[in-house]
Order: structure tokens, then C-alpha cells, then sequence
């Protein structure tokens, strides 16, 4: 390995510069600062970069028959489930699928019975990257996020990956 510092070449897996001493421990931590082009702007830029869809907020006695037709008619792949102001649930196309095919009567289940309670939520000031990272080990398409003026809007992988396309890296 080369020494960033000095230049000089070292064996591989030390911790300092045999010949400058300077440190190698910080140099497999990734940093905004190291990062260029897309790596930067997905470590840096907030959520308020993404494209905001039309949101869909219902109340947990809304019937799940018509909020899964509001997601239809809305092309939208979530409800978010609000109740008195506070986010209490999310209502996806995954729980369509799992939890609603085959369910007996549809139309007398309310979205509270069929939604994920409690999701995982981030802030607008939080950056691409940790939204990336939540999506990826919880296995989600959508992320709700607080904005500044105390709304709620919704990252999606959708959105994700048409901010990624619309750069110039």
C-alpha cells in the first residue's frame, strides 16, 4: 500500500507509514469528503431532493377496499395512516399482497387491521444514503420522513432511483 502522505510503498495491512508514521486506520472509513460525483451527492443531499409524489393519508377506519382503490386510481404504492396528526401506520402494496389476498371480507376490514404499525421514519434533513441504507436492511420500498413544516412525504426506491438517473455524474 502507498502512503497517501509520503508516497512510500508499505506492506500491506499495516497501520502506519514505515517510513512518515502517518496513520492508515481512517482510510477504509467512508467519508462525504473522499466521496465524489454520485457517492457525494447521495451521502450529502437531504430528502428534500427527491421528487415528491402525491401522498396518501388516511385515517386507521378508513376501509382497506378503498384505499387500496385511492393507491390504484393514484398510482401510488403506499397509504401513510394518520391519526390526530401522528404517523401510526403505513399501508403498502406488500400488504395488499400478503395480507389482503385471501383475507375473507374485504370490505369490512379497516386499514388498521391490515397496515405495518409503528414505521420506521427518517427527517428531511437526512441524507439519500441513509434512506438507501433503512430501505435495504428492512426490506422496504418506502420510507416515511418528517419535512420542516411537519408534514409527511414518502421516499421511495422510485424516487431513489430517479434522482440517481436525473444527475449528470
Amino acid at each position: 500500500m502507498n502512503c497517501p502522505s509520503c508516497g512510500y510503498e508499505n506492506i500491506d495491512g499495516i497501520d502506519r507509514c514505515e517510513n512518515c508514521l502517518a496513520s492508515f486506520r481512517q482510510l477504509d472509513i467512508p467519508s462525504a469528503d473522499a466521496a465524489e460525483g454520485l457517492a457525494r451527492s447521495v451521502m450529502e443531499d437531504n430528502l428534500s431532493r427527491l421528487d415528491q409524489d402525491e401522498i396518501i393519508a388516511v385515517m386507521p377506519n378508513t376501509p382497506a377496499l378503498d384505499v387500496t382503490r385511492l393507491m390504484k386510481n393514484s398510482n401510488c404504492g403506499c397509504a401513510l395512516v394518520v391519526d390526530g396528526g401522528r404517523l401510526v401506520g403505513i399501508f403498502t402494496e406488500h400488504d395488499v399482497l400478503k395480507k389482503v389476498a385471501g383475507a375473507g371480507d374485504l370490505g369490512a376490514a379497516t386499514v388498521k387491521e391490515l397496515m405495518s404499525p409503528n414505521p420506521e421514519t427518517l427527517h428531511e434533513r437526512d441524507s439519500v444514503a441513509e434512506a438507501l441504507n433503512k430501505m435495504s436492511l428492512g426490506r422496504y420500498r418506502h420510507i416515511p420522513f418528517r419535512k420542516a413544516d411537519g408534514a409527511y412525504a414518502v421516499a421511495s426506491i422510485k424516487s431513489v432511483l430517479k434522482y440517481i438517473a436525473q444527475e449528470d455524474w
